[in-house]
């Protein structure tokens, strides 16, 4: 059995756990407009979910030096991870344990500085020698592990949107054949305009409710019009059942199976086929039927294409009447952390029995087949849920949760 016993989370509706299930609850959104963007020529999304007055003072200078924003905001999300698992630095150093977190790129942050400084004088100097540390695939994994004086296995997964599931699978596989006792696993990354541009250009950001940001991502609904882009970090602590019983640490949840593959044919976004084939597979992985899970946490982004496949995939699976909401209308999709924070919220869900709608859903979206699309929160008696998450390049990943 291996068991959730930690958690934190850093987003635009928080920087704790406790403060984002409280927002999640009461339906705020953390979304705003950027007002740089307003003055952007070209750019049509104005919209982000920014982690605002993010106080980094808690982290040593010399330490912080090589951080940017996301692995600062990892640090801290671990730090809560670690509190409520009961977890020292010291017995991270006794213990079996291994950190597993990624980002989706380096800093962009970081990367806009240094070519800033290139292109505006034709020159190398002025370079800042802790630029490599900030924008290395592995910053986030490597800064957090200075952070901490670990020593112990590190690996980061960098599979955008499917980063912070993928770490959670590839923890419980470790922990499954006895590599390690406890995994922390998740994702960070911060929101920078090119990420923006890039969904502009794509045609795949939201750009008609520049006006009204807190409205803008709306998952499932008729109206939807793109991803509104977001920040934050998040992780979860996995742990064997010997290693928690051991310790006398509380259980609070259970990773019960998992599934990942690629869809090996779409490069922007997965098809119906491979979604729910991925679905399928971590149910049988987890020895369950469709019957057994009673809740599906989206990772429905609030793009035309993605949200209709994603709940084609749903309903292929596991049939009519399914109850399924996503958690970005509230938050916008901060991409490698996402599946970290959907995991840790799906769970607290689990624990209440009260689930949360999406945010903005008034009207389901012509075509879509027939799910339970929570519009307002829905008690539900189960104790399984499956979290979702399909990244661009086809990346799936399936968790299934246990209460």
């Amino acid at each position: 059995m291996i068991d959730f016993t930690g958690s934190g989370i850093v987003s635009c509706l928080g920087q704790d756990v406790a403060s984002n299930m409280r927002a999640l609850r009461e339906g705020d959104s953390g979304v705003s407009v950027v007002e740089e963007w307003v003055q952007l020529d070209g750019l049509r999304s104005h919209v982000a979910g920014l982690v605002g007055d993010f106080d980094n003072r808690f982290i040593p200078r010399k330490t912080r030096r090589t951080m940017s924003k996301m692995s600062e905001m990892l640090c801290k999300a671990c730090d809560e991870a670690m509190a409520e698992a009961g977890l020292s630095r010291e017995q991270l150093h006794r213990s079996r344990v291994m950190i597993i977190v990624g980002s989706t790129t380096g800093s962009a942050v970081s990367f806009e500085a240094s070519f800033a400084k290139y292109h505006t004088s034709g020159s190398a100097e002025g370079q800042r020698s802790t630029t490599m540390f900030k924008t290395m695939n592995h910053s986030v994994a490597l800064n957090l592990a200075s952070y901490l004086g670990f020593k112990g296995a590190v690996l980061s997964p960098s599979s955008a949107c499917s980063t912070g599931a993928q770490a959670i699978l590839l923890g419980g596989q470790f922990i499954e054949a006895g590599v390690c006792d406890i995994a922390i696993c998740g994702g960070g990354d911060e929101c920078h305009v090119s990420t923006a541009i890039a969904f502009d250009t794509l045609h795949a950001a939201s750009s008609s409710r520049n006006g009204t940001p807190k409205s803008a991502s709306r998952p499932f609904d008729r109206t939807r019009d793109g991803v509104v882009v977001a920040e934050g970090a998040a992780v979860a602590i996995l742990e064997s059942k010997e290693s928690r019983v051991s310790r006398g640490a509380e259980s609070k949840g259970r990773l019960l199976g998992w599934s990942q593959s690629c869809d090996g044919g779409e490069v922007a976004h997965s098809t119906t086929g491979s979604m729910a084939g991925n679905m399928r597979n971590a149910l049988e992985m987890a020895g369950l039927k469709p019957d057994d899970v009673g809740y599906i946490n989206a990772h429905a982004t609030s793009t035309l294409l993605g949200d209709q496949y994603e709940a084609e995939a749903v309903f292929d699976v596991f049939g009519a009447g399914t109850a399924i909401s996503s958690l970005k209308g509230h938050m916008g999709h901060c991409f490698a952390p996402c599946g970290t924070i959907e995991a840790i919220v799906t769970l607290h869900m689990l624990k209440t029995g009260t689930f949360i709608p999406t945010l903005n859903l008034e009207e389901v979206a012509p075509g879509m087949p027939n799910l339970d699309y929570l519009k307002t929160g829905t008690v539900l008696d189960t104790r399984t849920a499956m979290s979702n998450n399909f990244a661009m390049g086809g990346m799936n990943v399936s968790v299934i949760l246990g209460a």
